[in-house]
């Protein structure tokens, strides 16, 4: 790897940790916002989603424009709206206030999340990628789980606000390293943005989670829940058919087809649906019914962050020998356990046991990440590594967002911190058995 190409690296994992380390950050959060600005569950739900919800709608239009106008501008412009959006959340006077802001820093999310891996692809040789992306999934990994320590150490000391308000200044430090050691990375050749498709899959998206996060207020058989249920199913038709037919898909065809794609989609969705629903309630509990600090809450998250930063560097080796399918299979099946350990020690009242849970998920997010990354990236051709990444990045964001909606909503329906963690293992596992299935009888469990 020479040095530029390490310097490069290093840029695009620091700005993917910007943006994801904000996403987990909020976790712990979470209820001196709710004192703050006098707020309930649903309320902190859609705080918790909204930045998910716009990222993931927007993903996948402004990667294909990426392609085609230039990733490393993108990049740049992403930077900018996400810091500045940040710093207008950190003074935020309500919930409603603070769920736009959280809106805005989704649109710079948006810009610069697909650009960090489809760059990847276009500054390292195929056969460097491997490791550039198993390091780029460790970071991403790691940063998920840094978040609430980072959002502890923080909030110890400053109010609320200063878990957005950080944002500002390293997101203007990454903006000045990316304009100096970015190369350039464009395809003129990629087709322009079907608009029809973005915004039938960005109103799907939306109504999926107002069904899923009014539903507990407004009652599931309310016209208003069984209305956005109604035209999400809708709209997620309309949107695959309009996919199949559209002269500038989001996704191509040949993309679309290849069981990598099938397989990687369902290793990120069923992996962050746990890591960032998981985070949501057991913050609350920690610093809840534990009467623990936000720091200490932070602190439990330690062991994730060390076992998915050495499990992802770790992952090239067990591909090698195994191939990805086997390798994503066992990692999601790991968090999988982890979730389940982690509702066995909130039923007990033991925290010994949660840092044993979070070594699991760390383990799960390690392998299973660096090869569903891999394995989307795969699907799609180099001119087209922005939408591959795009993909990627929709389905990590949208997971989260759906993963704090359902867990939050299990939450308050059954009044217990115990019961929604179960779902996630019981996903993890399903999504692991899947992924497993589908690449063993493709035959194409091995990277190419």
């Amino acid at each position: 790897m020479t040095p530029a190409r390490r310097r490069a690296l290093a840029v695009l994992c620091l700005a993917l940790a910007v943006v994801v380390i904000d996403n987990t950050i909020l976790a712990v959060a979470f209820p001196s916002i709710r004192v703050g600005l006098h707020t309930d569950e649903t309320g902190l739900q859609w705080i918790g989603s909204t930045y998910g919800l716009v990222l993931a709608g927007l993903l996948l239009p402004i990667a294909v424009l990426a392609d085609r106008h230039g990733r490393k501008g993108v990049l740049m412009l992403g930077l900018v709206i996400f810091g500045s959006a940040s710093a207008f959340a950190a003074f935020a006077g309500s919930a409603l206030t603070l769920a736009i802001a959280r809106g805005a820093m989704g649109v710079g999310g948006a810009c610069a999340m697909p650009a960090t891996l489809s760059m990847l692809g276009n500054v390292f040789p195929p056969d460097q990628r491997g490791r550039a992306i198993a390091i780029w999934s460790g970071v991403a990994g790691g940063a998920t789980a840094i978040g609430p320590l980072a959002g502890g150490l923080l909030l110890e000391h400053f109010w609320w606000g200063s878990v957005f308000l950080v944002n500002a200044p390293v997101a203007a430090l990454t903006l000045v390293l990316a304009a100096r050691w970015l190369p350039r990375s464009t395809d003129p050749q990629s087709p322009p943005v079907d608009r029809g498709s973005a915004l039938r899959w960005w109103g799907a998206l939306t109504a999926l989670l107002v069904a899923v996060i009014e539903g507990p207020r407004l009652g599931w058989l309310s016209p208003g829940v069984l209305g956005a249920a109604g035209a999400c199913v809708v709209l997620f038709v309309a949107f695959g058919r309009r996919e199949a037919h559209s002269a500038g898909p989001l996704i191509e065809a040949a993309t679309r087809r290849d069981p990598r794609l099938r397989a990687g989609a369902a290793t990120m969705a069923a992996l962050f649906f746990g890591v960032i629903g998981m985070e949501f309630v057991l913050t609350q509990w920690i610093q809840g019914p534990e009467h623990r600090s936000a720091l200490t809450a932070g602190l439990y998250f330690v062991p994730t962050a060390v076992a998915s930063l050495g499990f992802a560097l770790l992952n090239p080796r067990g591909v090698a020998r195994f191939g990805h399918g086997p390798v994503a299979a066992a990692g999601l099946v790991a968090a999988g356990l982890g979730s389940v350990v982690a509702a066995v020690a909130v039923a007990g009242g033991s925290l010994g046991g949660l840092v044993a849970a979070g070594l699991l998920v760390g383990i799960g997010i390690g392998a299973a990440s660096a090869s569903g990354v891999e394995l989307i990236m795969g699907s799609a051709r180099p001119e087209r590594a922005g939408s591959a990444s795009g993909v990627n990045e929709t389905l990590v964001e949208a997971a989260g967002a759906l993963g704090i909606a359902v867990l939050g909503t299990l939450l308050v329906e059954s009044g217990s911190f115990v019961w929604p963690l179960p779902v996630v293992g019981v996903v993890q596992v399903a999504a692991g058995i899947g992924v497993w299935r589908v690449l063993r009888l493709k035959r194409v469990t091995r990277r190419e």
